[in-house]
């Protein structure tokens, strides 16, 4: 068996945000500039048949979605946000590889965002910040920034800056490659590149100082190599700036998900216990089947879907897992992945992947299903195993 796509080419991401941060319209803006991805990385031919959506169709009332960008396949969990983050939130959590933190311009870091950011630091989490909302009045991104710093103790590496703020947010500066998009409509859809005005010239020479700092004065391909090195070891947060509402910034945080987090790959194995030793399972599809449950949805055209994170082996419709934790045998039936306001049909999940399962017999949240040869069983809240870098202060940042 050999994988469609290769692992390199996969992103699991979480999207978290404060409550009214924009988090859904990131999110909704992300599946709308992105393409579907079909076919899926692990769908065999005639094997993967599409669904048509329902009339309520399938959008954020998904679990975890897929959409494709550059050739990757991405798999976005939205988070949610205020009292439900410490159930659904935080075990979702468990299933991602990294996060993309959405800040309102205007309010900062708040105290929700405060407490997801330490539990992702618990999971040892890379992360991106999309700074949103500066076309609100009072927007401020310097506070922002400085916020991620101070109440986060996170390293803001800043890739951009805006060009105006409140209604007369018109564009952004790439630190990067040092040029200027200009937004010509009102959104990202019609924009013009250029040089940088003149007026932000001065800024945008001070905050490239603080990338040539950081990772040397190096050309933008090598710049960019050098920032995912340091995100991938939490020396770094790359920070981003637009307005989701408007469309504007959305294609540039794309790309800082595929450029910049980690794929399955790249990641530890995650702890598990088998009867009273400790192993860990590997994203590796030659390792026995191990997965982890972790939302439930009941969908009318397909039924109970039980949403798991495959984190080894191939699991296949047709075949027998032992739910390690209620003792019972499932039988995988339909297995469908989402893509925004469509539902794809397939046979198999190989690891890394995010999938739903249809019509689970013993199966609830936190559950793990495994190979019943090498039966394991996932902690509700599962950690990566040591060697997992956990975020540590650290000369270079952007302050």
């Amino acid at each position: 068996m050999s994988r469609t796509v290769p692992l390199a080419r996969l992103r699991n991401i979480g999207i978290l945000a404060q409550l009214d941060a924009g988090r859904t319209t990131t999110t909704e803006r992300i599946l709308a500039a992105a393409r579907p991805a079909s076919p899926a990385p692990s769908a065999r031919g005639a094997a993967a048949v599409w669904l048509e959506p329902d009339a309520r169709g399938i959008t954020l009332t998904s679990a975890a979605t897929q959409c494709a960008w550059r050739d990757h396949y991405l798999t976005i969990v939205e988070l949610p946000g205020g009292g439900a983050f410490a159930t659904v939130g935080e075990r979702a959590l468990k299933v991602v590889d990294a996060v993309v933190t959405v800040l309102d311009s205007v309010s900062g870091v708040e105290p929700m965002t405060e407490t997801a950011w330490r539990k992702a630091d618990t999971q040892g989490l890379a992360r991106v910040a999309f700074v949103n909302k500066l076309d609100r009045d009072g927007a401020d991104f310097a506070s922002c920034v400085a916020a991620l710093d101070g109440r986060l103790g996170a390293k803001p590496v800043v890739l951009q800056l805006p060009i105006g703020l409140g209604a007369g947010f018109v564009g952004v500066v790439d630190l990067v490659r040092m040029r200027a998009t200009l937004w010509r409509d009102g959104t990202s859809a019609g924009f013009v590149e250029g040089e940088i005005p003149a007026e932000m010239a001065a800024e945008a020479t001070e905050y490239r100082g603080k990338l040539i700092v950081a990772f040397g004065d190096l050309a933008p391909a090598d710049m960019k190599a050098a920032i995912r090195e340091a995100t991938l070891a939490h020396r770094a947060v790359p920070v981003l700036c637009g307005s989701a509402f408007r469309n504007k910034g959305i294609p540039a945080l794309l790309d800082a998900i595929v450029d910049f987090l980690p794929t399955p790959a790249e990641l530890p194995g995650v702890e598990a216990t088998m009867g009273d030793v400790v192993v860990t399972r590997h994203c590796s599809d030659d390792e026995p089947v191990s997965a982890l449950a972790f939302e439930a949805m009941d969908e009318p055209a397909v039924g109970h879907l039980t949403f798991v994170r495959v984190f080894s082996g191939v699991l296949s419709t047709g075949a027998e897992v032992l739910n390690t934790v209620s003792g019972g045998v499932e039988k995988i039936g339909r297995m469908v992945r989402m893509h925004a306001d469509r539902r794809e049909e397939v046979t198999e999940a190989l690891a890394g992947d995010i999938v739903a399962l249809a019509d689970l017999a013993h199966t609830k949240t936190g559950d793990t299903l495994s190979d019943p040869t090498a039966p394991i069983v996932f902690d509700r809240t599962p950690t990566r195993a040591p060697g997992a870098q956990h975020p540590t202060r650290a000369s270079g940042a952007q302050h």
